[in-house]
């Protein structure tokens, strides 16, 4: 038994994915350039074009949130990076699952406090005003990396704890009670909020927003585009359906190194070596289209109707939650198909010099309009006289050049951003 294992083939400690880089990267990516450009375009110098053309009017209105009901693609920006941040998990904290020979002791325990701090204090730094040292401005939870953050936190625990069966049994309670909250808590509110909840869906009457505005009163960033608390359940089962995406990919793996120790060598070469395979692909992507398919149909659902669920991502709604995970797992099934199962990889390393750094590359986003902006206008202000309409084109495309080249460097360097 021990020449066996001896001469089994090693494995990588931390396995990579790299369609799961270049998942984060693409989403970073629309953050940071395709949104941002294709603004400036339409508010400049093709300006006529957009009026003009149906189909560019319709690209346009994907650049930004919906007012309340409805979807477009900057509505799964966040969803996406949610997603990716749970598909990570089993990647990172498979050691630590006793099923797989591990135990969650202090270091399992340290990392998961530790993440979870850094990222809320973070987020509260990019929006919070927690800077400012004053009480009465702090907004004490606004921001997607605090999002992240308890995503994360409680998709680490169940992933850590539990097997895949009962994940998907906790991610589907999750769910069902957080649209159970909405449809069947409804009274008056007595502070002039008025009818709140009953299924309803009514802007500033839902129960998501009348928790954030009674627990948070006064620090809470209340400009109706995102309610946090209540929401927190569907966060969590974002980052669960990225769990659950991240072990279909990851099973070959381990089943590779469970042969590995138990000396077996009638195992598969392509298995022994984690190769991706097609399998993967299809549970990936079937999955996806179901959740998608499963999501769209319960928002058709008309008003008034037992089980109404319209696509909100303001409060979050679990039709929304269903059919954005559906479409993160879409986008990952293609991913892995060309780039880990295709091994086609030309061209998408521009996305992993970003996506290995999302985190970084999100921060910088978030001060696209501060210091890297307001900072490149100084530079090149010079040129607004000249280029007219196209200056804010050229203002978004050396702020996205500057920070790329801030991540290829670190890329280069193997320097990655860890919290």
């Amino acid at each position: 038994m021990s020449s066996k294992k001896k001469n089994a083939p090693s494995l990588p400690k931390k396995p990579r994915l790299f369609s799961l880089d270049v998942l984060r990267g693409f989403d970073m990516f629309v953050f940071l350039l395709f949104g941002p450009l294709t603004i400036a375009l339409a508010q400049g110098p093709l300006a006529n074009q957009f009026e003009s053309k149906k189909f560019l009017q319709t690209l346009l209105a994907q650049m930004e949130h919906c007012t309340w009901d409805g979807f477009t693609l900057w509505d799964q920006i966040m969803p996406l990076f949610l997603f990716a941040a749970g598909a990570a998990i089993p990647y990172a904290l498979a050691r630590y699952k006793k099923s797989e020979g591990g135990h969650a002791g202090w270091r399992f325990w340290f990392r998961l406090i530790r993440r979870f701090v850094l990222l809320w204090l973070i987020g509260a730094v990019m929006q919070g005003n927690l800077l400012e040292f004053k009480v009465e401005s702090l907004h004490i939870y606004c921001n997607t990396l605090q999002a992240i953050a308890v995503g994360y936190l409680f998709a680490a625990l169940f992933y850590t704890f539990f097997g895949t069966r009962v994940q998907i049994g906790i991610t589907a309670f999750l769910l069902t009670a957080y649209w159970a909250l909405e449809k069947f808590v409804h009274f008056t509110a007595s502070d002039g909020f008025g009818e709140v909840g009953g299924g309803t869906y009514v802007y500033q009457h839902t129960l998501a927003e009348w928790v954030d505005h009674k627990l948070m009163a006064g620090h809470w960033a209340g400009d109706g585009t995102q309610t946090w608390i209540l929401t927190s359940m569907t966060f969590i089962v974002t980052a669960m359906t990225g769990v659950l995406a991240g072990t279909i990919t990851r099973a070959h793996i381990r089943r590779a190194r469970l042969a590995e120790e138990n000396g077996e060598e009638t195992v598969p070469t392509e298995t022994k070596t984690a190769s991706p395979t097609a399998g993967v692909f299809v549970q990936l992507f079937l999955i996806g289209a179901a959740l998608t398919a499963i999501g769209y149909f319960w928002s058709r659902v008309p008003a008034g109707v037992f089980g109404y669920c319209p696509l909100i991502k303001s409060v979050w709604t679990p039709s929304m939650t269903l059919m954005s995970s559906g479409i993160s797992f879409v986008l990952l099934s293609l991913f892995y198909l060309i780039c880990d199962l295709l091994n086609f990889r030309i061209g998408f390393r521009f996305f992993t010099v970003i996506g290995v750094n999302a985190l970084l590359a999100y921060i910088f986003g978030a001060f696209n309009d501060g210091f890297f902006r307001n900072n490149i206008h100084d530079l090149l202000f010079g040129l607004e006289p000249r280029l007219g309409s196209w200056y804010p084109v050229l203002l978004v495309c050396v702020n996205f050049a500057v920070i790329y080249f801030i991540l290829w460097l670190l890329y280069n360097a193997r320097k990655y951003l860890r919290v």
